[in-house]
């Protein structure tokens, strides 16, 4: 006979969220709970990242080649700190010693990148440079990047409205 659940255990399962229902990671970025169509046609309930810098693209407050430069920033960024290469097995890494020079060197030029994008901007201590970091770079909404800055969202979305915008001037964007 199997024994009966207690409230107590009841209250401890996890509720279905809502569809909208949003949720901060421990990496400081949100997703939010969807419903898309899956592969097969049937509707499919998930969470997905919220992509701060489409969401800015969308409501006109940021232009197409800030957009694409924040993009090129959040690329680099995850070449040169999210490449996997400090594998905790070193049994993981590729074979050959040439290969992994290459791909040390490679995420090496992807870090040298981040650090002349975010030196265009005012350097990583700057307002401009921390919102490019956590927004493009780590993935951060803007209403924790004002909590981590201690200001207003107005206030951090205008530092990351500047950043993207010298960074656009950077990479070649735009006119």
């Amino acid at each position: 006979m199997k024994p009966k659940k207690t409230r107590a255990v009841n209250s401890h399962a996890e509720r279905k969220p809502r569809i909208g229902d949003e949720r901060l990671r421990p990496d400081g970025s949100l997703i939010r709970y969807v419903r898309e169509e899956g592969e097969d046609g049937y509707p499919v309930e998930h969470y997905r990242t919220v992509d701060t810098l489409a969401l800015m693209l969308r409501h006109g407050s940021i232009t197409p080649a800030m957009h694409d430069a924040g993009q090129h920033f959040a690329q680099d960024f995850a070449r040169a700190f999210a490449s996997g290469v400090a594998s905790p097995r070193l049994d993981g890494l590729p074979a050959g010693t040439a290969r992994v020079e290459h791909m040390v060197e490679r995420n090496a030029g992807a870090a040298r990148a981040v650090k002349q994008a975010l030196d265009a901007v005012g350097g990583i201590s700057s307002p401009a440079g921390t919102a490019l970091w956590f927004v493009a770079g780590v993935g951060m909404s803007i209403i924790d990047l004002a909590r981590r800055m201690s200001c207003n969202r107005h206030e951090a979305k205008g530092y990351l409205v500047a950043a993207l915008s010298i960074a656009a001037k950077f990479y070649g964007y735009g006119r």
